[in-house]
């Protein structure tokens, strides 16, 4: 039998019993001397082996230690020290990591040989029955085993830790790690480490660990200590010292072993709860409960312990009866596990209560309340007298030192323990069991939690275990309950369970004119009055939200402020007709009323709350109908040119027309409508309310300014009059609609506004918000009448321009679903050109007759680079507005009202919110756009002008070039000499004179040029032939003869070619007075459109965009349509001449200077070919003749300084036939041919002159 050693120094021959596990270290059949002389010797070699386990029962098995060996390690029957000593170790908590790492080093194994086995000296230790084996052999080194634990939470922690403990421990003894495998301080800083072996180690942490891991495979290779040792029987040795030793039974033994377990984790467990913070610092009581209990269960621990180690040697012993020691552990092992079953259960309890207690406890705490917990008496805490409601936690049930369970565990025998689970099941209850209680603990804690949210400062709250305290009315302290709410006050503890202020009634209330009046009645007894005395009582009161009932402009939300007012103790009555701020209550508003209990420990629940409507105040609209109903003689017959105030009802619903006054008026400074009003300012309803005043209209600061502009049939005018009727209250409920824009008598298809009408209105109301509004409503552009009337509506705004000196918005006004931009394109052009730069930020949208879904219009101003910004617009729908109202559907009317009302709403927060914007640029502004038009007018007739002056020059020009083309050609017969060359044969020469260019040698034998001395047509260095004897050194060698022969040829007579001459100049000279003219003309066209441009360029710079195409395009259709209808000639001459205005400062817009381009290339063409035809007009006859036959660069020069886009639609280049000659261009009849195409193209496509020409002439 093979058995470790434990740390024990056992030697060869030692005795043991193996029914205790005792070894007789003083006992041996030999003697030292003879046991240690003979011995069998075998070294091993030195082999280092880590075993690394998990827990300490995995370590016991590792070294060899069975669990009969590992229960008699248990009991204390036998010891494990040195080395070995690590496996005493037990848990320190209920969840702990641990790895334990092993080094142990095998030096070698003594044994006792046979022949010493055989010769015994001392035979008479075979007659003690305690011993039954000797020590035969032992195995010797050395070994040593570091400890690492660490405590953990859950089992699931320490199956990580202990995974990423022992993966870094097994690179301990090497220096170098990596990685993850490393173990150091910070990755397992509650890590602890001990140490077990033969030497002396200190090892306190990770670093003293490294360090020993790596001293110790050297360190254990020098020690010979044993480590484990094989026994034999001594009946092997002597067959008369038989000893009977009986095997353990294998289930009582796991069984025996399981027990100790649980005993060691049961105690483990009882421990921890004693360390819980709320049973040590709050529940002390609860603490003592458990410390008795965890003493009874360890003296019953003990005698168990105490059992085992008595019967387990006697179960072993063959002498004993087995029967009896066997039924007397089951009976042991039976009770033991009854017992621990009942600890069990009071551990489930404490934890359970535990739970309870600090999770409801600690919400206490958060709460603000006082911890009394854990003193016997509270330390009183009034001062300056405050007092303080406590939470009771006290009780039989929470206050017992001993727990009925401790009776169970003490039982003597399995009896006692049944009858007892039978008779006492009911006491063994926690107060946390039973559902009153906890319905107790429960209400008492939200009762608390609920007072100290409506209680005031000098009351504090907190939980106690106090004992006792008085009812009130009593002067005996009685035992407080567990759940009971105690009062501190005035030194004094009462118990006050039940009588904290309750929800009062809810008050009745009256609601007069614009006040509420409250009554209630008193609910508390008299004993609830002594023992929390009522302080008094608080009406609170809130406006509330009605969407039934509420205008659209209702800015209350559903929390609004609660205002209240305080009532003495004995008062049962108030009236409400004031806030706390001190204004007065709203009108035709829901209020909500609640009457709340005080107390001296804070407020009651508020009562019920009652909810009653003021009464509804007169509207400003309201009040004027009331006043002309009054004052209707009166107010109907206003002198002329003021407007009567007039109510009718010929168009379904009343309506009331408020009285206008005029108070200015201003004519158009305009020539083209010199007897039209162009302004006119009006102050409406100025008889109602006379101690409003208005401010003055150039008031920037009490005066806005609005805008209104859009297309005819657009809803502007209407969009108007509900935006005044918004301002002035008007309801659907009202007995009339208040307007101010009458459009009775207007033609729909045309605008209803014929001038600028500003209408002046007083800050009636308080939308107002003091300031007098002048709105301002401009005739619509695009309506039926045409161009005309929208040139005067340009007209009037310059003029309104002159009048108002600031504007605070411009609102353009268009349908929600009007996707045309062909239609919108000219409206907002209008617009961006009437307004200077500086007003591009007031520019705002309304999109009249919306709906629900996004306003088609939208993107097609988009497209027109109108500012359509989200906070710049407007959606409304004044339907509500229209003649007739369904009466049937007020809920529908009711929806399109609020509709409208929150867009009139957002309409003048834009109007009021804008800061003023001067007009004086605007002004400027369209004084030089009026300007622009009127001398466009102009010009345009001098462009016309030049067209046809163009058409009659071209004409001209092109009679010339056929006049220059019919020269004389009747020719006469005449002899003239001429030259001939004649070649001779390949390989002769002759000789040339250069300078008489004539052959003076034919056949010359000399082929040197400088031996031409020698030829025989010399003499003395000189030619004999040559008619001035010229010097041999003119002459050359040549491969031809030169000939001279009479030859007869045509000519034409020189009489024809001076008549053909004649008439030349006299077309030409009629030509040069018809182009100095045009010339002069298009010089004087020239400076005009500069002067155009320069005006362009500066309203450019000015207004807000400037762009003619859209409104070409307008006009075009307005053309179209006008010829469609059969419209008179005079209009149509109307429409096209303001199109060719507009086409002209298009042009003059896109090209600025360049659109004299045109003028400056004409002038250059006619001057190129007036200075050609005078330097032929002073030719001869005969040389004029002569060079109209040679080519002529007059057209390629002039093609050169043309513009690239002249260039590009001119003729080409002129070329001569002869490709030497090409560079000369053609002759000057095809020149002349040349420059009229060119003029063509320049006066078709040049720019200016060509756009508006084209509408009247064809060129081609």
């Amino acid at each position: 039998m093979l058995l470790p050693s434990l740390g024990e120094d056992v030697q060869l021959g030692m005795l043991y019993d193996a029914r205790t596990g005792q070894l007789f270290a003083d006992s041996s059949l030999w003697s030292n001397d003879i046991v240690n002389t003979k011995q069998e010797l075998d070294d091993k070699v030195q082999n280092v082996e880590y075993t690394y386990t998990e827990t300490i029962d995995e370590a016991r098995r590792s070294i060899g230690l069975n669990m009969e060996g590992a229960i008699a390690l248990d009991l204390g029957m036998i010891k494990a020290v040195g080395s070995a000593k690590y496996l005493n170790d037990t848990k320190s908590t209920s969840h702990e990591a641990r790895v334990d790492v092993s080094c142990t080093v095998i030096r070698r194994t003594r044994r006792i040989p046979q022949a010493t086995l055989a010769a015994m000296q001392f035979d008479s230790k075979f007659d003690d029955d305690r011993l039954t084996h000797v020590v035969g052999e032992v195995v010797e080194g050395g070994t040593a085993t570091l400890s690492f634990t660490q405590p953990c939470s859950s089992e699931e922690e320490v199956k990580n830790v202990q995974g990423s403990l022992k993966m870094a421990l097994k690179c301990l003894p090497i220096t170098e790690v990596d990685g993850d495998s490393k173990l150091n301080n910070s990755s397992h800083e509650n890590v602890k480490v001990t140490y077990s072996g033969a030497l002396i180690e200190q090892v306190t942490g990770i670093e003293d660990a490294r360090r020993v891991a790596e001293e110790m495979p050297e360190k254990l290779g020098e020690q010979l200590n044993t480590l484990s040792f094989k026994l034999y029987p001594l009946d092997l040795l002597d067959g008369s010292a038989r000893r009977h030793i009986r095997a353990l039974d294998a289930s009582l033994v796991s069984d025996v072993d399981a027990a100790i377990k649980s005993c060691r984790d049961t105690l483990l467990h009882l421990k921890e709860l004693q360390e819980l913070d709320v049973f040590r610092q709050s529940f002390p009581i609860i603490k003592d409960q458990i410390f008795n209990m965890e003493s009874v269960f360890r003296s019953t621990m003990t005698n168990f312990e105490n059992i085992a180690r008595h019967l387990l040697p006697r179960l072993r012993d063959g002498v004993t009866d087995y029967d009896a020691s066997f039924n007397e552990m089951r009976s042991a092992l039976a009770l033991f596990h009854q017992r621990l079953g009942i600890v069990c259960q009071f551990i489930r309890k404490k934890r359970t209560e535990a739970d309870i207690l600090t999770e409801t406890i600690s919400l206490l705490l958060t709460k603000g309340f006082e911890n009394d917990l854990g003193a016997a008496k509270p330390p009183s805490k009034v001062v300056n007298g405050a007092t303080r409601l406590l939470l009771s936690w006290s009780g039989k049930a929470i206050s017992q030192a001993h727990h009925p369970l401790e009776m169970k565990v003490q039982a003597s025998d399995l009896g006692d323990l049944s009858s007892q689970d039978s008779d006492d099941e009911d006491d063994n209850d926690e107060w946390f069991e039973s559902q009153q209680s906890v319905a107790n603990i429960l209400e008492s804690c939200n009762v608390l939690l609920e007072q100290k949210s409506r209680c005031h400062t000098n009351v504090t709250f907190g939980v106690t275990s106090v004992e006792k305290a008085y009812r009130p009315g009593k002067t005996k302290r009685v035992k407080a309950s567990l759940g009971d709410i105690l009062l501190e006050k005035e030194g004094k503890l009462l118990i006050v369970t039940g009588m904290l202020p309750q929800k009062p009634t809810a008050p009745s209330v009256t609601v007069i004119e614009q006040s509420i009046k409250v009554d209630w009645f008193k609910d508390r007894s008299e004993e609830q009055d002594q023992a929390i005395p009522t302080t008094g009582f608080k009406v609170t009161f809130r406006p509330m939200p009605n969407r039934e009932k509420d205008g659209p402009l209702s800015s209350l939300a559903a929390n609004e402020s609660t205002q209240y007012i305080s009532c003495g103790p004995d008062e049962t009555r108030t009236r409400i007709d004031r806030t706390n701020l001190g204004t007065k209550l709203h009108d035709d508003c829901d209020y909500e009323i609640t009457l709340t209990l005080e107390t001296i420990v804070g407020s009651s629940v508020c009562s019920d709350h009652v909810i009653e409507r003021t009464k509804a105040l007169p509207s400003v609209a309201d009040q004027m109908i009331r006043y002309h109903q009054a004052n209707r003689e009166i107010l109907s017959h206003a002198p002329s040119p003021h407007i009567s105030w007039e109510l009718c009802d010929d168009r379904g619903t009343p309506t009331l027309y408020l009285g206008l006054t005029v108070i200015a008026t201003r004519m158009c400074s305009d020539p083209r409508f010199q007897k039209e009003v162009a302004v006119r300012i009006l102050d409406v309803a100025t008889e109602f309310d006379k101690a409003t005043p208005a401010a003055d209209i150039q008031d920037t600061e009490r005066t806005a300014v609005a805008v209104f502009a859009g297309s005819s049939g657009h809803g502007k005018t209407t969009q108007i009059n509900a935006f005044i009727s918004f301002l002035l209250g008007g309801k659907p409920s009202d007995s009339a609609r208040v307007m101010v824009v009458d459009d009775r008598l207007a033609d729909q298809s045309g605008s209803v506004t014929q001038c600028v009408m500003c209408y002046r209105i007083r800050p009636f109301s308080p939308l107002f918000e003091g300031k007098t509004l002048l709105i301002v409503d401009t005739p619509g552009f695009g309506d039926s009448r045409g161009w005309r009337r929208d040139a005067f509506t340009t007209a009037a705004m310059s003029d309104f321009f002159g009048t108002v000196s600031h504007v605070n918005g411009i609102f353009f006004t268009c349908r929600a679903n009007e996707a045309r931009t062909t239609f919108l394109s000219p409206i907002s052009t209008y617009v961006f050109s009437l307004f200077a730069k500086n007003i591009e930020h007031c520019l705002r949208t309304v999109y009249t007759f919306s709906d629900a879904g996004s306003p088609l219009a939208r993107e097609a101003l988009r497209r027109l680079r109108w500012p359509v910004i989200e906070h710049r617009e407007v959606e409304a729908n004044n339907a509500w507005f229209t003649a007739t109202l369904d009466a049937e559907n007020k809920a529908k009317v009711r929806d399109w009202w609020m509709m409208s009302v929150k867009a009139q709403d957002r309409l003048k927060d834009m109007i009021l919110r804008m800061g003023p914007e001067p007009t004086d640029s605007s002004a400027t502004l369209s004084r030089k756009r009026i300007t622009l038009e009127q001398r466009c007018e102009l010009v345009e007739r001098k462009i016309l002008q030049t067209a046809d002056d163009a058409r009659s020059l071209i004409a001209k020009l092109d009679s010339l070039a056929e006049a220059v083309g019919k020269a004389p050609n009747e020719k006469i017969l005449v002899m003239e000499k001429k030259v001939f060359h004649r070649d001779i044969s390949e390989g002769l020469y002759t000789t040339l004179c250069t300078t008489c260019n004539r052959t003076c040698h034919e056949v010359c034998g000399i082929a040197d040029d400088s031996r031409k001395a020698r030829c025989v047509a010399m003499s003395d260095g000189k030619c004999t032939v040559c008619k001035d004897r010229c010097r041999w050194q003119d002459h050359k060698n040549a491969t031809f003869v030169i000939d001279v022969k009479d030859v007869e040829t045509y000519v034409v007579p020189d009489e024809l070619i001076q008549e053909w001459n004649n008439a030349n100049n006299t077309l030409e000279g009629a030509l040069l007075g018809a182009m100095d003219e045009y010339m002069e003309l298009q010089e004087e066209l020239r400076l005009d459109i500069t002067y155009l441009a320069d005006l362009t360029a500066e309203i450019k710079k000015t207004a807000i965009m400037h762009d003619p195409a859209a409104l070409i395009n307008y006009l075009e259709c307005l053309i179209r349509t006008s010829k469609a209808r059969g419209a008179p000639a005079e209009q149509l001459v109307q429409l096209t001449t303001a199109k060719n205005t507009l086409i002209l400062i298009r042009e003059v817009k896109d090209r600025g200077t360049r659109a004299t381009t045109e003028s400056r290339v004409l002038i250059n063409v006619l001057g190129a070919v007036r200075k050609e035809m005078s330097k032929r007009m002073v030719m001869t006859a005969s040389r004029r003749q002569k060079e109209e036959s040679k080519p002529c660069t007059m057209y390629n020069n002039l093609l050169q300084t043309m513009p690239e886009e002249i260039k590009e639609k001119a003729p080409p280049l002129l070329e001569r036939g002869s490709w030497r000659k090409w560079r000369q261009g053609a002759l000057y009849r095809e020149n002349l041919k040349a420059v009229i195409k060119l003029v063509k193209v320049v006066l078709r496509d040049g720019g200016v002159v060509a756009a508006i020409a084209a509408q009247s002439v064809n060129l081609n």
